[in-house]
């Protein structure tokens, strides 16, 4: 009787493999396509005087961000760039980030008042420096990091607003690369850029001078991971305008838009509820509008580095991604959103929040079975179909990488990449589906909170 049930289950797991072999392939098709269009547009420069660039407010929300807060300011100040500002957003920070950046920068308190209506935490202080009039420091009481967005919103004084994490250092262009949609369609609204893994990058003077693979395997599978995500997911997402996530560490908006939504909401994955919430207005209220991808926009951020880090924030992340789709569970197969409500939402639906359920236990079965002495030739074959699906997902999105950027350029560090995605699918992959799992049964507990990764400089980062 239990072999039966075990088998049911696997044939389960076999559909929804096939199906989820289906999608990733037509995502990767069209992602390399777009990736093709996209250096071939880029080797065609701005077409436009960049001195007419729309101005940026940069926001950046800090707690507790000390050991990296000034690196990435001073990275921002050097951008080439012809207007901008940046607004750095101290929420209530308890170790030395509101002291570090007003020593650092010679700031000095100002009366500047909020001119926005979002409501968010009372503001404590206000500081801009003597040295850079582009530079100002918001201080208030902790709300997370929803709230100190929109407290940044209210202050920030230009049309356009990026918002960047106060670990990330951006390249020198990558706003200029961001903004070119905006000043080529008007109908754009708003833009997400790539983000990469900094570790193991020597960054000095907030620029990434050289790049390189680091020791540390745990970050090496992250990076795979993240080719997968940004190479391959949303670049086909954008295509078909159901991109559903603009990451909170790089992404960039006309204010006008979310202000007359309301700013972001309190919740963990406050950067796919609000670009979900951006689709849902416009589609409603059927203005044409356009949410782009721009895979040669770069923002460089630290990753975690430890186990228990990468547990918290991947428990983190899914529960924002459960908190943001049942927000906006009435956009499911909704035909009124389009390609967002047909496309987007059920994918994100089966194929994302339901992924580590099916995951573990595809893993469960067969490992009981086989226990058991009781695997079957097709849950054998599905098994390594898997192994070997998924390999073949993460090597593409290594190729896609190589072909079009380049940025791990040796050999040696290609060839260690490609070793690594053989292994990702015997314990990473396996290890993340169970921090997932976790993720249906403490979200309650969790909800509104800042991540707590521990933190390095970037010279500690850097590894050769």
């Amino acid at each position: 009787m239990l072999v039966k049930i075990f088998n049911i289950l696997s044939w389960m797991v076999f559909v929804y493999f096939i199906l989820i072999c289906i999608q990733y392939v037509f995502l990767i098709i069209v992602s390399f396509s777009r990736i093709l269009h996209y250096n071939r547009e880029d080797r065609t420069g701005f077409p436009f005087e960049e001195s007419h660039a729309m101005p940026i407010s940069i926001i950046i929300p800090a707690y507790n961000e000390e050991n990296t807060i000034c690196e990435t300011i001073k990275s921002l100040l050097s951008l080439s760039y012809p207007k901008f500002e940046i607004v750095v957003i101290n929420d209530g920070s308890r170790d030395h980030t509101l002291k570090y950046v007003i020593d650092e920068y010679q700031l000095r308190r100002v009366d500047v008042m909020p001119h926005g209506t979002i409501p968010t935490e009372r503001i404590k202080a206000v500081y801009s420096s003597y040295k850079y009039n582009n530079l100002l420091l918001v201080d208030k009481y902790n709300g997370g990091k929803a709230d100190s967005l929109n407290a940044g919103i209210n202050i920030c004084s230009h049309p356009l607003f990026c918002s960047i994490d106060a670990d990330s250092v951006i390249e020198k262009n990558a706003l200029m690369r961001m903004v070119k949609p905006f000043m080529l369609k008007e109908d754009v609204v708003a833009v997400g850029g790539i983000v990469r893994v900094a570790n193991g990058c020597d960054i000095v003077n907030g620029e990434v001078k050289s790049i390189h693979l680091p020791s540390n395997r745990l970050v090496r599978y992250q990076i795979i991971e993240y080719l997968r995500a940004f190479l391959s997911n949303r670049i086909g997402m954008e295509k078909f305008n159901c991109l559903a996530i603009i990451s909170g560490a790089f992404g960039l908006f006309r204010k006008d838009i979310v202000e007359k939504i309301g700013g972001y909401e309190n919740t963990i994955g406050e950067d796919m509820e609000i670009t979900l919430r951006i689709h849902r207005y416009l589609r409603k209220n059927h203005v044409r509008y356009f949410i782009d991808f721009i895979p040669n926009a770069e923002c460089w951020s630290q990753v975690p580095n430890d186990f228990r880090s990468l547990r918290m924030q991947r428990i983190r992340w899914q529960i924002g991604l459960i908190d943001s789709l049942w927000i906006h569970r009435a956009m499911f197969f909704n035909p009124l959103y389009g390609s967002v409500g047909l496309f987007a939402m059920p994918y994100y639906w089966f194929f994302e929040m339901a992924s580590p359920l099916f995951e573990f236990l595809g893993y469960l079965i067969f490992i009981l079975l086989l226990f058991s002495g009781a695997v079957s030739y097709m849950v054998g074959i599905v098994f390594l179909m898997a192994l070997m699906f998924g390999f073949f997902f993460s090597v593409s999105s290594i190729i896609m990488e190589e072909f079009s950027y380049q940025r791990y350029s040796k050999i040696s560090e290609i060839a260690a990449l490609i070793l690594y995605s053989i292994f990702d699918q015997f314990w990473y992959r396996p290890m993340q589906a169970f921090f997932r799992l976790q993720a249906f049964f403490i979200r309650p507990s969790r909800r509104q909170q800042w991540g707590h990764i521990r933190r390095r400089t970037f010279a500690e980062d850097f590894e050769k």
